[in-house]
């Protein structure tokens, strides 16, 4: 059982990402979904998962500082995702800043429905099992 932490202020997305999850993702998985941040954080040593999925731009505690705590608690793999830049076109991405202080795997928003089953399928792979 693969235990994944889904952390994202918009219920659509978590709803969305979910259900790629359950539909297209071979490994039998728990999802724990959260729409704050810090009560991710606040929960992520008890839940221990295998693998954290994050939006970037949440209120009061955004997914940068969720992912350094992580990386402040061990080695779990982190896949950030995103729909904001903070200049487009430009390495100053808000998923460039993800990848530089951790995160091991990054997707833009607009890419979900194509491609994050295929890459959350490999992180397990590497990762988890």
């Amino acid at each position: 059982m693969i235990k994944i932490m889904l952390v994202d202020d918009s219920p659509v997305f978590i709803s969305l990402i979910s259900k790629i999850i359950d539909t297209d993702v071979t490994f039998e998985t728990i999802i724990s979904a959260f729409s704050d941040a810090w009560v991710a954080k606040e929960q992520f040593l008890k839940l221990e998962p295998d693998l954290v999925i994050t939006d970037i731009e949440m209120p009061h505690f955004d997914g940068l500082q969720l992912i350094e705590y992580i990386k402040s608690h061990g080695n779990t793999p982190t896949l950030t995702i995103s729909g904001s830049t903070l200049e487009n076109n430009s390495t100053d991405t808000l998923l460039y800043c993800a990848k530089a202080i951790g995160s091991d795997y990054i997707i833009l928003k607009d890419e979900i429905s194509e491609n994050i089953s295929q890459l959350i399928t490999e992180i397990i792979k590497t990762h988890c099992i």
